[in-house]
C-alpha cells in the first residue's frame, strides 16, 4: 500500500517519524515520502496546520497515496476530519497507535495475542463511532427529543460493549491458565529469568542461542508478541542449576495505556520474575539509545519496580569502542548502580557471562561482579 508518513513535531516531544517508517515497512507499507512540520503546539483540528494538510492532500493525489500514517497520536475526531479533507474513505488515515496495533495484528500467532489486540482496538476506537456518525451528518438532524443518529450510535455502542465484555471474559480464562502455569513453575522450584527491553534490542536472538530455539527474528518491531518460556540447564563447573527463561514483547516509547493494558499478561511475566535481563541495543545513535533507556526505565518502574536486573549492553559487534564506552555511561546515568555487561547475542560473545551472572544472583544474591567484553576482540 503506497503511503506517506506525516508528523507534527513540537519542542516538548522527540520525532518518531523514522520509527513509524520502520514499523510500516516491516508489515508491507510502501512508504514513498515523509512530511514533517515543526510547530509550537499541535493544531487543535488537524494536528498539522491547514496549509500543511493541503500539501499532504496534493501529495496524495500526485503520488497515488492510499494511506497517510501519522507519527502522532490522533483522537477520533482528528482522524475523520483529516480524512474528510484528504478525500474521504479513499484515503486511510492511521495514527501511531493504530499502526502499532496493526503491527501487533500481523505478528499475532496465539489466541492470547489475538484477543489482546482485539481488545485494545475495541477500547482505543470506542469513542470513534459517535464522531464518525456526527461527521456523516446523522447526528445533526435534530428531530424532537433527539436526532435519528442517536439510534445508530446506541446500536454501535451496545455492540462494542458486548464484544468488549466477551473478549475480556475469554482473556480472563487465558489469564487463569497462565497464573496456574506460573504457580506450577514456582512449586517446581525453578526461578524465573525474564528478558526485557526495547523492541529489536536482541532479546529473541539471545533466547534462541541459549535455549537452542529458532524463533523468528529480524522481522522488524514486535516480532515477539506472546510469552515464550523454556527451561535452561546451566552448569558452572561445580553443580547443575536450572531456571526458566522467558522471552516477551518489547517495550516502546510512549505506548498508549490502553495498548499496554491489553498486554498485561505478557508484561506480567516480567513482573513475576525473579531476575530481569534488560537488553539495550548499543549500536544506535546516542540520542536514540538514551531515549530507549529512559523508556525502558519508565516501563520497568511501572510493572516490576522491585525485581533485580542486569543491563545487557547488546550488539557490540556493530559498535566501535568509543560508542560502547559512551553507551555504558548512558546506562549508568539512567540506571545508576545497576550492574551491566557487554555482549553480542548474534555472535554468541559473552552470552555465557550473562548466564553466569544470572546464576550468581539467583543462588546467593550477592552483588554481581561483571566482566566487560573487549570490543576489539
Amino acid at each position: 500500500m503506497r503511503s506517506i508518513v506525516v508528523e507534527c513535531v513540537v519542542p516538548t516531544a522527540p520525532s518518531r517519524a523514522d520509527e513509524v517508517k520502520t514499523m510500516a515497512r516491516s508489515i508491507g507499507y510502501d512508504v514513498v515520502d515523509t512530511v514533517i512540520q515543526h510547530r509550537k503546539s499541535l493544531h487543535h483540528t488537524y494536528c498539522i496546520g491547514p496549509g500543511k494538510l493541503d500539501e499532504v492532500k496534493q501529495l496524495t493525489s500526485e503520488k497515488e497515496i492510499e494511506a497517510v500514517l501519522f507519527a502522532n497520536r490522533l483522537p477520533g475526531s482528528q482522524v475523520f476530519k483529516i480524512q474528510k479533507v484528504l478525500g474521504g474513505t479513499d484515503i486511510n488515515v492511521i495514527d501511531r497507535n493504530m499502526l502499532i496495533l496493526e503491527v501487533f495484528d500481523r505478528r499475532a500467532m496465539t489466541k492470547e495475542a489475538k484477543l489482546q489486540i482485539e481488545l485494545a482496538k475495541l477500547k482505543y476506537t470506542f469513542s470513534w463511532g459517535k464522531e464518525f456518525l456526527r461527521l456523516k451528518g446523522i447526528l445533526g438532524e435534530q428531530v424532537g427529543w433527539s436526532g435519528p443518529g442517536e439510534y445508530p450510535y446506541a446500536d454501535y455502542e451496545r455492540g462494542a460493549r458486548k464484544r468488549i465484555s466477551h473478549v475480556e471474559k475469554e482473556l480472563r480464562d487465558v489469564y487463569a491458565k497462565k497464573t496456574t502455569l506460573r504457580e506450577h513453575r514456582k512449586e517446581l522450584g525453578f526461578p524465573i529469568v525474564a528478558l526485557a527491553g526495547y523492541t529489536q534490542s536482541g532479546k529473541t536472538t539471545f533466547f534462541n542461542r541459549v535455549v537452542s530455539e529458532h524463533k523468528e527474528t529480524g522481522l522488524g518491531p514486535f516480532t515477539t508478541l506472546s510469552t515464550y518460556a523454556r527451561r535452561v540447564d546451566y552448569n558452572n563447573g561445580m553443580d547443575a542449576f536450572s531456571f526458566i527463561l522467558i522471552d516477551s514483547i518489547g517495550f516502546i516509547e510512549d505506548m498508549h495505556p490502553i495498548i499496554l493494558k491489553a498486554f498485561n499478561t505478557t508484561l506480567g511475566e516480567i513482573s513475576n520474575s525473579d531476575f530481569i535481563l534488560l537488553f539495550i541495543d548499543i549500536s544506535e545513535e546516542e540520542e536514540i539509545v538514551f531515549r530507549k533507556l529512559t523508556a525502558s526505565n519508565y516501563t520497568l518502574k511501572q510493572i516490576a519496580p522491585k525485581v533485580p536486573l542486569l543491563i545487557c549492553i547488546n550488539k557490540v559487534d556493530k559498535s566501535d569502542e568509543s560508542r560502547v564506552e559512551e553507551g555504558k555511561r548512558l546506562v549508568s546515568r539512567v540506571f545508576p548502580g545497576i550492574p551491566q555487561v557487554t555482549l553480542s547475542a548474534l555472535k554468541g560473545r559473552n552470552t555465557e557471562e550473562v548466564l553466569r551472572l544470572s546464576y550468581q544472583h539467583l543462588n546467593d544474591g550477592s552483588k554481581l561482579e561483571t566482566l566487560e567484553l573487549p570490543t576489539s576482540s
